[in-house]
C-alpha cells in the first residue's frame, strides 16, 4: 500500500484510506493507545513486545543518552551556553497538556449530525490543519490526495470553519479575521481583505482615503481587527505531553556518516491470533467464520498502514538528514534554511503527507531531543542568491549587538542596514520581531546610562 496512490477525483475516501490518513499522523504513544482500542473491539489482534535486548534502536539510544552526559559536562566545564538550543528544549519542556485542537474539533463534528460523505470530508480536513488552526495546502491538492471531488472539500471547509474556534480552517490570514467578523462588519472585512499593512503600520488616515470611508470609522474597524485572534488553534495542546517523549526518529553519527533509525519499541507489533484463526478453520458456522474474516482482514490492513507510516517517515527522517547535516554535525545554530516542499520533492510525496507524517514526531540526536517540525526553517533570499535561515540572522543580529558601543546601541534600522550591508534584506519590523524572540531590550534601554 502506497499514501501516494493516484485516486480519481470522482473517489471517496475510503475507510481504508482514512485510516493510513490518521496512523501516519500517530506518534509512538498515540499508536500504542490506537492499538490498545483496538484490542477491546477485535479479539483476532494480537500485541506482542518488541524484544529488547540487541535492539539497534536503544543501541543508539542508549549511545545518545552518553553523548548527552559528556555534552553537559562540557558546558559545565567551559561555561559555554547555547541560548537558542535552551530555548527550543525550553518550549518542548513546556509544551501545553490538555484537548487538542483536533479532539476539539472532532467531538463537534459527530455531534453535528451530517451526511456520511460530508462527514468524511470535514473530518479529512481537520486532519489537514497546522498548529495555529490553518488549512495546511491548497484544497485543489488536498482534494486530489482524499481522492474526493473538489466540490465536496469545499462543502465540507464550509462545516469546518463554522466550528469552534471562529477563524479554524482558513487559508490565510483575511480569511481567518474575516471568519470572526460578523455579516454587517463590511469595513472591517474590507480592511482585513486589503489593509492590514496599512493597519500594522498604523496608516489609518492613508487607508480611510484610500477606501473613502471616515477616519472615525476606520479606526473603529481597524481596532475591531487588532482584538481578533489571528491564530485561533494555538491555544489547544499541540504537542504530547512531555513527562514522558518517547522519540520516533534516533540519529547516530559513526565517523562522517549518520544512521536513522526508527523507534520501533516504541509500540508493540501487531499480529494475528493463531487460535482464532484456527478457530475459523475449525467452525461450522458461516457467521463466526465470517466474523473472523473480517476482522483478520481488519488487523492486516492496520499492519500495513503501520509498514507505510514507518516508510514514509523513514524517507522523510533520512531526507531531513542529508539537508540538514550542518545541524547534526555541529548544532543548532548551524540550521539550514529548509521548506517542506523541498523534502517533499526529495521523497517524492505530496506536501500535505510531509506535514502529516513529521505531526507530533521527535527525532533525538546528540544535540538533544527535537520536534521533527523544528527542521523545517524559512529563510531570506540573499543578494548572492543564497538563502539564510531565520537561525542565521538571528545569530547575526546577537552578534551585532554583543559588539554595539553601548554608548550608542544599534537601534532596530540600524541594524537592517548591517545585516542589508551583508546582503541579507529584511525590514525593520523583522528585525524587531527577530529581536524580540532574542529577549534582547531595544536600544533605548541597553544603552550605559
Amino acid at each position: 500500500m502506497e499514501l501516494e496512490m493516484k485516486l480519481t477525483q470522482n473517489q471517496v475516501l475510503s475507510p481504508q484510506m482514512e485510516l493510513s490518513v490518521r496512523i501516519l499522523q500517530m506518534d509512538s504513544l498515540r499508536l500504542v493507545e490506537y492499538l490498545k482500542e483496538v484490542m477491546l473491539e477485535n479479539p483476532v489482534i494480537e500485541l506482542v513486545e518488541p524484544p529488547q535486548k540487541d535492539d539497534r534502536a536503544q543501541m543508539a539510544l542508549r549511545k545518545l543518552e552518553w553523548l548527552e552526559s559528556q555534552s553537559r559536562n562540557e558546558k559545565e566545564n567551559t561555561g559555554y551556553y547555547d541560548e537558542e538550543e535552551d530555548l527550543n528544549l525550553e518550549k518542548v519542556a513546556a509544551a501545553p497538556d490538555g484537548e487538542s485542537l483536533v479532539d476539539h474539533l472532532l467531538v463537534q463534528l459527530r455531534a453535528a449530525d451530517l451526511p456520511e460523505e460530508l462527514y468524511r470530508a470535514a473530518r479529512f480536513l481537520v486532519g489537514s490543519l497546522d498548529g495555529n488552526g490553518y488549512l495546511s495546502g491548497r484544497l485543489e491538492e488536498l482534494a486530489q490526495e482524499a481522492g474526493m471531488p473538489l466540490e465536496l472539500l469545499e462543502r465540507g471547509l464550509a462545516v469546518v470553519q463554522g466550528l469552534d474556534p471562529t477563524g479554524v480552517g482558513a487559508r490565510d490570514l483575511a480569511e481567518c479575521l474575516c471568519l470572526q467578523l460578523g455579516p454587517q462588519e463590511e469595513l472591517a472585512r474590507k480592511l482585513a481583505c486589503g489593509g492590514l499593512e496599512e493597519i500594522a503600520r498604523n496608516r489609518l488616515g492613508q487607508l480611510a482615503r484610500r477606501l473613502g470611508e471616515p477616519l472615525e470609522q476606520v479606526q473603529e474597524a481597524a481596532e475591531r481587527i487588532r482584538r481578533l485572534n489571528p491564530k485561533p488553534g494555538s491555544a489547544y495542546s499541540q504537542e504530547r505531553p512531555p513527562s514522558y517523549i518517547v522519540p520516533d526518529v534516533v540519529v547516530t553519527s559513526f565517523g562522517d556518516r549518520y544512521n536513522v533509525l526508527l523507534c520501533e519499541f516504541g509500540y508493540p507489533q501487531v499480529r494475528l491470533s493463531q487460535s482464532y484463526l484456527q478457530m475459523a478453520k475449525e467452525s461450522t458456522d458461516q457467521e463466526v467464520v465470517d466474523y473472523i474474516g473480517n476482522k483478520a482482514r481488519q488487523v492486516e490492513w492496520i499492519q500495513k498502514c503501520i509498514e507505510s507510516r514507518n516508510r514514509t517517515l523513514l524517507a522523510i527522517s533520512k531526507a531531513i538528514v542529508k539537508r540538514q547535516e550542518r545541524f547534526f554535525r555541529y548544532g543548532p545554530r548551524y540550521l539550514n534554511v529548509l521548506r517542506m516542499r523541498d523534502v517533499a520533492e526529495m521523497v517524492e510525496l505530496h506536501e500535505s503527507t510531509v506535514s502529516r507524517a513529521v505531526r507530533d514526531k521527535y527525532l533525538q540526536c546528540s544535540h538533544g531531543v527535537y520536534p521533527l517540525r523544528y527542521f523545517f526553517v524559512k529563510g531570506v533570499e540573499r543578494e548572492d542568491g543564497q538563502d539564510a535561515s531565520s537561525h542565521d540572522i538571528k545569530n547575526r543580529i546577537r552578534e551585532l549587538v554583543e559588539g554595539e558601543d553601548r554608548s550608542e546601541p544599534l537601534s532596530d534600522q540600524k541594524l537592517a542596514g548591517l545585516l542589508a550591508q551583508a546582503g541579507i534584506s529584511i525590514s525593520r519590523r523583522t528585525v524587531a520581531k527577530y529581536r524580540e524572540e532574542l529577549q534582547i531590550p531595544k536600544s533605548a534601554d541597553r544603552a550605559d546610562r
